[in-house]
């Protein structure tokens, strides 16, 4: 596992509440992933979308390939500065979201292109920390078990699976919080 620099788990918390704040949304609230994109100006084309173009090969990766394939930015324009986002439409709605969240988090990062299948385990790992983190922040967390949401019901509001759930319930402190007030 690569460590993150100092500090950087706290400012992707910040990153997560300053874009619900330029959306209008509470700390907690959740976000949309598309609508992040949109806001970011950063287009996001589906997989399904380049169908007519190459149709054995994408229907293999939304169908048996569809671990094959989840996200990638794509630079373009005049300088390589305008990011698009291609994503697996093949995947469930909620990796859909993690996926898309994944690349937002370089581009909210900064991310400088990298070569293709060469990817810098640094801004990778950045991107793991901070895209799960988007969607559901700290705040989102510790209210998620302040409400007592059940799984079923959190995933739901916020549109994640239920890995991403219990991995930042438990990695945004929320969990020993909680816990520690109960003791208290």
């Amino acid at each position: 596992m690569i460590k993150l620099r100092r500090g950087f788990k706290a400012e992707a918390n910040s990153h997560a509440v300053a874009l619900r704040r330029e959306l209008n949304l509470a700390a907690h609230a959740p976000i949309c992933p598309w609508r992040v994109a949109e806001h970011l100006d950063i287009p996001v084309v589906q997989l399904s979308d380049v169908e007519k173009y190459e149709p054995e090969g994408v229907r293999y990766l939304r169908g048996k390939g569809r671990d094959l394939f989840s996200a990638v930015t794509i630079f373009v324009g005049r300088h390589g500065r305008k990011r698009i986002v291609f994503h697996n439409d093949g995947h469930v709605k909620a990796r859909q979201a993690a996926n898309l969240a994944h690349e937002l988090a370089h581009a909210i990062l900064c991310h400088a292109p990298t070569l293709p299948f060469v990817p810098d385990s640094i801004l990778e790992a950045e991107a793991e920390w901070l895209g799960p983190t988007l969607l559901v922040p700290d705040a989102a967390a510790l209210h998620i078990l302040e409400q007592k949401m059940s799984n079923e019901t959190a995933t739901r509001v916020y549109g994640v699976s239920n890995r991403l759930l219990d991995m930042r319930l438990n990695l945004s402190g929320a969990r020993v919080r909680i816990a520690r007030r109960q003791n208290n």
